[in-house]
């Protein structure tokens, strides 16, 4: 939660979401003004949509509050979103500026699972996976997300670039080590995710 004290100065609302933590996350980010919600349902889409909801402004960003993605690279992609006249803007890590930031693992599953994205769907996204984001906050009514889970983030950005209202683009960013306990399961999330792309991919195929 140190990301906090870092917020841009024009960041006019921060709204973080507690999934159950079990240290003073909730207090910490309340101290820097932060309005907080609770969300009992587990799961980092179900944390995520709570969120969504709650912020009032018309440009939303999003981002882990483990310190992997850099504070510092919001201005940057809201300016290639104004200056490209766009809706929305992915935070791409791919490739890696730090090769010692992400586990092999996650590097396997990222870059495999980003792949098979850009053929399942024929678009040109680079970094499916990526939990940095910038948008406006009109197209959510545009893309009806639902996953509750770790494939919500790609659900966004995959109905995102297949919405031919929404003007897309990726911006790159660094990627730093986590800070803090690992919540997720690599194996587990990364199967997950390959099998809710699939289900994804079948969902938008009948319509």
């Amino acid at each position: 939660m140190h990301i906090l004290g870092m917020m841009p100065d024009f960041v006019d609302e921060v709204v973080v979401v507690d999934n159950g933590s079990s240290d003073n996350s909730l207090q910490v980010a309340k101290s820097y003004n932060a309005k907080v919600f609770i969300e009992k349902k587990r799961g980092y889409g179900s944390a995520l949509l709570k969120g969504l909801w709650h912020v009032s402004g018309h440009i939303i960003a999003i981002m882990d509050g483990d310190g992997s993605y850099p504070v510092k690279m919001l201005e940057p992609l809201c300016s290639f979103m104004d200056q490209g006249n766009l809706d929305f803007v992915s935070g791409c890590r791919l490739p890696l500026s730090d090769r010692g930031a992400m586990p092999i693992i996650n590097k396997v599953s990222n870059y495999f699972i980003s792949i098979l994205a850009r053929r399942l769907f024929s678009i040109g996204l680079i970094d499916s996976q990526s939990g940095m984001m910038v948008f406006k906050k009109t197209i959510l009514d545009r893309i009806k997300i639902s996953n509750c889970g770790m494939g919500l983030s790609q659900e966004i950005k995959i109905k995102c670039w297949l919405n031919s209202s929404i003007r897309c683009g990726e911006y790159h960013i660094s990627y730093s080590p986590r800070i803090g306990e690992v919540k997720f399961k690599k194996a587990r999330d990364g199967i997950k995710n390959l099998c809710d792309l699939l289900i994804l991919r079948t969902k938008i195929k009948r319509r």
